[in-house]
């Protein structure tokens, strides 16, 4: 079991890494994160989860998003998610990537 404190700190170190990185969409169009904050509501099937809530600005050469991958500053990939994202000319694009923290053996 993971103790609240310590999923705390696990959140907090998300966000710093997160801020100022980007989504690499498509793997090839990297677009920069506007926005990011950590979902307060429960993660079904997840007991130690962690739902990031990431926006950026929409690319207009990419009417639908197929992968994406959450990376920081530095471009560490912290979350990926697959599918199939019609933009249908949106002006933002808000993703979830959920990630589930894990103790040590």
């Amino acid at each position: 079991m993971i103790l609240p404190s310590y999923l705390q700190t696990i959140r907090n170190d998300l966000l710093a890494r997160v801020s100022g990185g980007d989504i690499l969409i498509n793997g090839s169009v990297s677009v920069p994160v506007q926005a990011v904050e950590i979902a307060s509501h429960p993660i079904a099937g997840i007991k130690d989860g962690i739902a990031l809530q990431v926006s950026a600005q929409h690319v207009a050469s990419v009417p639908v998003i197929t992968s994406a991958k959450l990376r920081t500053r530095t471009g560490a990939i912290v979350a990926e998610k697959t599918g199939n994202i019609e933009v249908n000319g949106a002006q933002f694009i808000n993703l979830s990537f959920v990630i589930e923290a894990r103790g040590g053996v």
